[in-house]
């Protein structure tokens, strides 16, 4: 009790105690991560994909090749695991790849939530239980498209939510560059550039901004293309089992949302993201961001499996706590990063 008074307060309410959570909650990551480490599957397919160099790469699938940053760290987790469980034993772990799964999922959690913490300190822990809930989701055993865990589900949703924190902040230059490098990590991070459309700047600075930061995307996107033997830009898988025909994977996930299970998809945030109302600009402007996502997936993904929805989590639950609670750059809640002038 000495030591808790012994804190200031506001320390204590805007960093403290949002930090204990964001810790407990990643270990309840680690433990649910564990349970899909399979190394003989996708996730170990995926994780493997850079370990045994760049000619074994080429062999790759097409439409993964260009998560090239992703899965090239996901070799570095990979010697950091081998050599951390060479000098000590991890609860939880029964056998290598446990802990590079858990590690991996926990570990951008828990950076991802930090950034929220600076940004919207005491009133983080609404995000944090949030991303939790919607991370779970995708994560769900026994259920066929979601018992798996690739290398860039947990990037992607990252750089999500570095865009959204600095979007809502009017910070537009780190934009220009975090969004090509996000596309390093999944192509899906291009679609961030519409941004610029949208922000609080002439119309000639939008179109600049806009030039930049997606012509930098392009250049990395053509560039890891090129490196891994992938056809140049071209990379998006049209048909699954064999059918030929493009617009296979939309009709099928159209039928897939007779499922209650697609419904509630990010835990429900998905839904209530777009039931909410569009007052609120930044409310409005992420919904629009958001169309060509979704439109993207059911072109060219099957929107079953639910880990490849993490994106628009940090958009959905910044629009809940906007229109249920208020904006949270305001008041006590007041943004880190301080506000444009």
């Amino acid at each position: 009790m000495h030591t808790l008074k012994a804190i200031p307060g506001v320390v204590l309410l805007d960093y403290l105690i949002p930090m204990i959570i964001v810790v407990a909650v990643s270990v309840l990551l680690f433990g649910r991560a564990v349970l899909l480490a399979d190394p003989k599957g996708d996730t170990g397919n995926t994780f493997y994909s850079l370990t045994e160099g760049i000619d074994a790469y080429y062999e790759f699938k097409t439409a993964w090749k260009p998560r090239l940053f992703s899965n090239a760290l996901a070799a570095v987790t990979i010697g950091a695991s081998k050599w951390m469980l060479a000098k000590t034993a991890v609860p939880m772990v029964k056998q290598p790849f446990d802990l590079v799964i858990g590690s991996w999922v926990a570990g951008w959690f828990a950076l991802t939530s930090t950034f929220l913490i600076w940004a919207f300190k005491r009133r983080s822990v609404f995000y944090v239980f949030g991303l939790y809930a919607g991370i779970t989701y995708g994560y769900m055993t026994r259920l066929e498209w979601a018992e798996r865990v690739y290398p860039w589900d947990m990037p992607a949703l990252f750089f999500f939510t570095l865009f959204l924190l600095f979007f809502i902040q009017k910070k537009y230059w780190p934009l220009l560059f975090l969004i090509p490098l996000g596309t390093g990590f999944k192509e899906t991070a291009m679609i961030l550039c519409l941004g610029f459309l949208f922000a609080d700047l002439t119309w000639q600075k939008r179109l600049s901004f806009l030039a930049g930061s997606l012509g930098l995307s392009v250049l990395i996107k053509t560039g890891i293309d090129i490196y891994t033997h992938a056809p140049v830009f071209l990379t998006m898988e049209t048909r699954m089992g064999g059918n030929e025909a493009f617009g296979y994977y939309f009709w099928d996930n159209l039928k897939g949302f007779a499922s209650v299970f697609n419904c509630l998809i990010n835990a429900g945030t998905l839904l209530v993201f777009y039931l909410l109302p569009s007052g609120n600009r930044n409310v409005l402007y992420l919904k629009l961001i958001s169309i060509p996502f979704v439109l993207g997936i059911m072109l060219f993904a099957n929107a079953g499996e639910y880990r490849i929805w993490f994106e628009m989590l940090p958009f959905s639950l910044y629009a809940m706590d906007v229109v249920i609670y208020g904006d949270p750059l305001e008041g006590r809640a007041n943004a880190h990063f301080g506000r444009s002038t």
